[in-house]
């Protein structure tokens, strides 16, 4: 038997399958984070739609879901604590990482999610990534076809937009 992805070490069997398979329903915040990332390592798409709180479900698809995360090797999820979430809770925090690599490079993500519970089912509500900053350009983007800003006289493309 295989262990789970989610890093619990129990068999996936006990653990996440019957939770992604629709089988139990998740008892905790915590059992739906971890069946969440070991839906993404596994490929469980439709199960990620699902476990998604109806209201937050908004326009983001199977399909755009799928196009991300095969875009990514999953490495690991640590734990680093949770709020509520209990089995008599409505509302739930866990805060994770989550390890993987994206072109081979590692990487990871940090994030505070959190939970809500409608009748016997936990659902995913959203979540706030730590230490990401984003960028902001200092000056307009340069298109491809414009002036190299470097002075040059060629276009950007076939100047300092090489690639």
């Amino acid at each position: 038997m295989a262990k789970c992805p989610c890093g619990s070490d129990l068999e996936f069997s006990a653990c996440c399958e019957p939770i992604i398979s629709g089988e139990t329903p998740a008892p905790t915040a915590e059992a739906l984070m971890r069946s969440r990332y070991s839906a993404h390592v596994l490929g469980s798409y439709e199960y990620l739609g699902r476990s998604v709180h109806p209201d937050m479900r908004g326009d983001l698809s199977e399909e755009e879901i799928k196009e991300w995360s095969e875009k990514i090797t999953w490495t690991g999820l640590d734990i680093l604590g949770t709020k509520d979430g209990g089995e008599n809770d409505v509302t739930g925090e866990v805060e994770f990482v989550a390890n993987y690599k994206l072109g081979g490079v590692p990487q990871e993500m940090h994030e505070h999610a959190f939970f809500r519970k409608e009748g016997k089912d936990w659902f995913y509500v959203e979540g706030m990534v730590q230490n990401h900053d984003t960028y902001r350009r200092e000056t307009p983007k340069v298109g491809r076809n414009e002036p190299c800003p470097c002075g040059s006289g060629k276009k950007f493309k076939k100047c300092c937009g090489k690639n």
